[in-house]
C-alpha cells in the first residue's frame, strides 16, 4: 500500500470516528422516551426484516426439496431456522 492509500484510509477511519462520536452525542441528548420509542421501533424493523429472510429462506428450501436438490434444502432450511431464532431471540 503506498503513502496516498494510506492516508485516504487514515481520512476514511477518521470520518467514520467522527460520525460515530456525533451519533453517540446525538443520542445521549434525546430525551429517556424518543430513545425508547427509536429502540423500540429498530427493534421492531429488525425482527421484521429477519422474519422475512426466515420465510424466504423456507422457501427456497421447500423449492429445493420438491427439485430434489437435497443439499440445496438443507442449507436454506437450516438459514430459515437460524433467522427464525435469532428473531425469536429479539
Amino acid at each position: 500500500m503506498d503513502q496516498d492509500q494510506r492516508s485516504i484510509w487514515a481520512h476514511l477511519l477518521m470520518t467514520v470516528i467522527s460520525v460515530a462520536g456525533m451519533a453517540v452525542i446525538v443520542w445521549l441528548e434525546l430525551p429517556e422516551s424518543q430513545r425508547a420509542m427509536m429502540t423500540l421501533t429498530m427493534r421492531t424493523r429488525l425482527q421484521r426484516m429477519l422474519h422475512r429472510g426466515a420465510q424466504r429462506a423456507g422457501h427456497a428450501g421447500m423449492g429445493a426439496e420438491l427439485h430434489e436438490r437435497y443439499p440445496a434444502a438443507g442449507t436454506a432450511y437450516g438459514a430459515a431456522y437460524w433467522l427464525a431464532r435469532l428473531r425469536d431471540r429479539m
